[in-house]
């Protein structure tokens, strides 16, 4: 199984590199959850990504787009889930300088129910990081999160999803 997923991730990595030229490329999961669209921005990051955790960099220096399979969660719904992770985002051993930005916002991704967020952070090296974040928790009672974070306050409020939950599909 292990040597499927690395397989994979060799074959997405090559996949977005030959694209090259191209606008976007078909991306599907190494764990077959999940497969969207990634736009030629996006630059894979196969040292940060696992099967578990899909990294990639896009043209500014701090951007950054994840997608993370987080395991069986024991929340009933996205939003509990949502305001626990922001909970301990917030608390001891948390986010450096941690703030939630705006509300909480339901969302859809692929018709299952999700909660969006957006906070600040200090990060390691003094500066400012805004995130926006969605939260699921999937039909299995499994916990998924979408995040782009960069350190622009923007990214907190009109972060660039529109094209990968657009093209986002649930394969379960």
């Amino acid at each position: 199984m292990a040597e499927r997923s690395v397989i994979s991730v060799v074959l997405l990595a090559a996949a977005l590199w030959a694209a090259g030229a191209a606008e976007a490329v078909m991306l599907t999961d190494p764990t077959g959850l999940y497969s969207t669209q990634i736009g030629d921005r996006w630059v894979y990051q196969a040292h940060h990504s696992t099967p578990e955790l899909m990294v990639f960099y896009g043209e500014g220096d701090f951007e950054l787009l994840y997608f993370q399979r987080l395991g069986p969660v024991s929340y009933p719904s996205a939003l509990d889930f949502a305001r626990r992770a922001v909970e301990l985002y917030a608390g001891p051993g948390g986010l450096e300088q941690f703030e939630l930005v705006g509300e909480y916002t339901e969302v859809k991704v692929a018709g299952e129910g999700g909660v969006a967020c957006a906070y600040s952070y200090e990060d390691a090296q003094g500066g400012r990081v805004w995130e926006f974040r969605i939260f699921l928790v999937l039909p299995s009672g499994e916990g998924f999160s979408i995040a782009y974070s960069d350190n622009k306050p923007e990214a907190a409020s009109a972060p660039p999803l529109e094209d990968v939950l657009m093209h986002w599909r649930w394969l379960f």
